[in-house]
């Protein structure tokens, strides 16, 4: 019985101790904005129907990506631009 609680416990804290999370799960078809990936420049991702996000495109030069809740959309702008 002492093994059994042995193994229990030690179970119990390597799970509590796990430093990953599960991902955050997404809406499909849902977009916010993000950086590249493999660039680190601004871009937007889309909302698949795995429900995981995937990175959709890139921003032209001098502009930033900026979320526009009424419209729950992205848009590439200047990086003074603001919404009216």
């Amino acid at each position: 019985m002492k093994f059994f609680s042995i193994i229990v416990a030690s179970l119990a804290a390597v799970a509590a101790a796990s430093p990953r999370s599960p991902p955050k799960r997404c809406t499909p078809g849902t977009y916010s904005c993000t950086t590249n990936p493999d660039t680190g420049g601004p871009g937007w991702r889309v909302c698949n129907t795995s429900r995981k996000w995937v990175f959709a495109g890139d921003c032209p030069p001098d502009t930033v990506c900026k979320f526009y809740p009424p419209s729950k959309s992205p848009y590439c702008v200047p990086p003074d631009f603001e919404f009216p």
